[in-house]
C-alpha cells in the first residue's frame, strides 16, 4: 500500500462513515469486524466505494466477509483502481 496516495484517506473516510470512528484512529491492519461492521455494514460499506469511486467490487473476492483488514479492503480498492482486474473484478465505464 502506498501511504502517500490521496485515495487512501478517501477510503478510510468511507469507512470512518460508517463507523463513526475518527479516520485517524483506523489502522490498516485492523479486522473490518474489529471496528463493529457487520457483514452487513461491509456490504454497504462496499456499495458506498464502488459508487464513490466507479468501481465493482466482486462478491466472490477477498472482501467477502468481515476477517479482512482495512489494509486488504484499501489495497482492493487502489488495485480496482488502478486498473488491475483480481478474480474477475472490472473497473464500471465511465459515464
Amino acid at each position: 500500500m502506498r501511504k502517500d496516495d490521496p485515495r487512501i484517506d478517501e477510503i478510510i473516510a468511507v469507512v470512518a462513515g460508517e463507523t463513526g470512528l475518527d479516520p485517524k484512529s483506523i489502522d490498516a491492519e485492523t479486522p473490518i469486524a474489529d471496528l463493529g461492521i457487520s457483514s452487513l455494514d461491509l456490504i454497504e460499506t462496499i456499495f458506498k466505494l464502488e459508487s464513490r469511486f466507479g468501481i465493482e467490487i466482486p462478491n466472490d473476492g477477498p472482501l467477502n466477509n468481515t476477517g479482512v483488514t482495512v489494509g486488504a479492503l484499501i489495497n482492493e480498492v487502489l488495485a480496482l483502481l488502478d486498473g488491475v482486474a483480481r478474480g474477475g473484478a472490472l473497473a464500471k465505464p465511465a459515464a
